[in-house]
């Protein structure tokens, strides 16, 4: 019992402890922040597009009458596009 509790403090404290393997003066984002990015923020981002494409192929026959597709296509299309994948990685 008291190797496990001694291999549990020492997983813990190592998984747990903070690295500095690169320059931390810089106010950029860290690379958690980069990695749960590309790891989870984008693929999201991606579905997340292709139902606002739906969205936006199914408000055409509203937007189009009232003259406001530009409007339609900048909201569910070209904003989240920037946000997903023109900004730069780590930024929210």
């Amino acid at each position: 019992m008291g190797k496990i509790f001694i291999l549990f403090v020492f997983i813990t404290l190592f998984f747990t402890s903070p690295v500095f393997a690169g320059d931390q003066s810089s106010n950029g984002p860290s690379v958690t922040d980069r990695v749960g990015d590309v790891l989870c923020i984008r693929p999201l981002g991606f579905v997340r597009m292709i139902i606002e494409a739906v969205a936006f192929g199914v408000s055409l026959p509203v937007t189009a009458p009232l003259r406001k597709v530009d409007a339609a296509s900048e909201f569910l299309i070209k904003d989240p596009y920037s946000f997903h994948f023109e900004r730069p990685l780590g930024e929210m």
